[in-house]
Formats: C-alpha cells, structure tokens, sequence
C-alpha cells in the first residue's frame, strides 16, 4: 500500500470514528453543561475544572452515543437517515467500537473523578448507563412516549456542568434540565413525522407511527406551548433577567407559531423546518441565559 492510500485509510478511519460519537448531538450536551457553569459562578473558578468536566461529560456522552449505534445496527440499516453510520457500512467493526467506546468511558470518569467531583461521576454514569442500555433497549419499544421519557437522559448536561463546578444541585439547573425535556418530544417527533416511513420499517412505535401524523401534530403543538411556559421559569423565579426573558418570548413565539402551521399542513413539509428550528431554538436559548448576565436589563 502506498502512503497515499495510507494517509486515505487514516482519514476515512478518524472520520468514522467521530461519526460514532454523534457530535452534533454532543455540540448541544456541551454547550448546555458550559452554559450552567457560567451561571454557576461566570467562568471565574478553576479553569482545570470547566476545561475538564465539560471533556470529561462530552466524552461521557460521547461514550454512549457509541454503544447507542452498537446495539442498535440492525434497526440503523433498515432507516433512510442512520443506513450510513460506520457501523452500518462496515467501515468500523464492532469490536473495535466497543473498545472505543470503553476507553471513551474510561477517560472520561478519570477525568471528571480527578478535576472535579464523585457527585458529578456518579450522574454522568447514571446518565449514560440510562442513554445506552435503558433508553436504547428498553424505553425505545415500550410505545409512544418512549421519547418523552427517554428525554431525561439528553436533558441532564445542565446538571452535570452545575455540579462539575460547584459539587451541589441547585433549583437554577434543574430548571434548565427541565426546559430540555420538555422541549425533546416537539424536537424529535418533528424528526419522526419527516421520517416516519424509516420507524415503520424499523419497527419502533413512534407516535406518527401508532397514533398518527395528525395526533403527533396537536402533541407538538401542546409540548410547544408547555415549552414556552417552562421557558419562562428561570425568570419568574428570579435566576435570570430582562435580556433572557425578551430573547426566550421571541423564540417561543416562533416555535409556536411553526407547530401551529404543521397542524394545517396537510403535505407535512413544515416537519423537517421545525425540527431544525427546534435545534436553532436550543442554541439560542442556553446562549441567551449566559449574555442575560453580560446585559442586564431590568423589567
């Protein structure tokens, strides 16, 4: 083999690799976890302690998202969107993403158990332990609300950033946590309505799949409204100001007004912008908490 194909072979390699951890999934857990640990204390503790809990929680995560594609390879390669994953493909083999994934986990936990706290090991193992086994094994077949309570598991970054920094749980964060989970269902059953032909193939009772593209619809549109009122929650208690609460109204009145349009929308096109808007959303939302506190305005 020439170095030409060599250097290919090492490319192709590290990208499959890094299409297993999911990192468009992982960009959101950090930038939540990083967000907390600017409320907790604005960046000015230890800099080991932010650097290396929010490595040591992607990695964590990343760790999981890895097992997710192991077991589920099989469901992968019957759905349109997954049938290219490496595992799928063949470009990685098994074995080799299990050892990845261990020494993802490995690297991790010593790194959150070395800079920063056993509170923190201990919900970011009990978050990946519930993403990787309970969630993809179990929670994913049980029926229609499987992603609702599945959420908790993507939700949880928040928590784990707070305590990374201050080894404590606090009303902020969990309030934070919350926003997420109630923002997951209108997310992914966007995706679900757009991809619903892939669930019927894969088997999993999505509730496009079960209860109908219509009823999914009127349940964005609920979660959409429950999630505009959670949103506000970090102002009305006091935690956050003016800044955050303009931002989070002018948000949630766009995701709103999407849900409501989806449900007239008999072609379903509007499916697949509410999803990708609903990730817009996300960002914007956890940057908005941080610059409240770089702009403060008083209402």
């Amino acid at each position: 083999m020439n170095t030409e194909a060599i250097s290919q072979s090492q490319r192709f390699s590290i990208s499959g690799y890094l299409k297993l951890t999911k990192p468009s999934i992982i960009y959101l857990l950090v930038l939540t976890a990083a967000t907390a640990m600017f409320l907790a204390d604005g960046f000015a503790g230890e800099l080991s302690k932010i650097v290396f809990g929010l490595l040591g929680i992607a990695l964590i995560a990343s760790s999981s998202a890895v097992i997710n594609q192991i077991l589920d390879v099989e469901i992968d390669s019957k759905m349109v969107r997954t049938k290219n994953r490496p595992l799928v493909k063949g470009e990685i083999s098994e074995t080799n993403a299990k050892t990845f994934s261990i020494f993802l986990l490995i690297t991790g936990t010593v790194l959150l158990f070395i800079f920063n706290n056993p509170l923190t090991v201990f919900l970011t193992l009990l978050t990946w332990a519930f993403y990787s086994f309970f969630y993809t094994k179990i929670l994913k077949f049980a029926g229609t609300q499987n992603i609702v309570i599945g959420g908790i598991a993507g939700a949880m970054p928040p928590l784990l950033g707070w305590t990374a920094i201050t080894n404590s749980i606090d009303s902020l964060p969990l309030l934070m946590v919350l926003i997420i989970f109630v923002w997951t269902p209108p997310h992914f059953w966007a995706l679900s309505i757009n991809r619903r032909e892939d669930y019927i193939a894969a088997k999993i009772p999505m509730m496009p799949v079960i209860k109908g593209i219509e009823y999914t619809k009127l349940q964005i549109a609920l979660y959409s409204i429950l999630l505009g009122v959670v949103s506000i929650f970090p102002f009305a208690t006091g935690y956050l100001g003016g800044f955050y609460f303009i931002s989070a109204i002018i948000l949630n009145v766009a995701f709103i007004g999407l849900a409501t349009l989806l449900i007239f929308d008999k072609s379903n096109k509007l499916a697949l912008p509410l999803f990708l808007y609903s990730i817009v959303f996300l960002t914007i939302l956890f940057i908005c908490m941080a610059l409240d506190k770089l702009i403060p305005i008083q209402l």
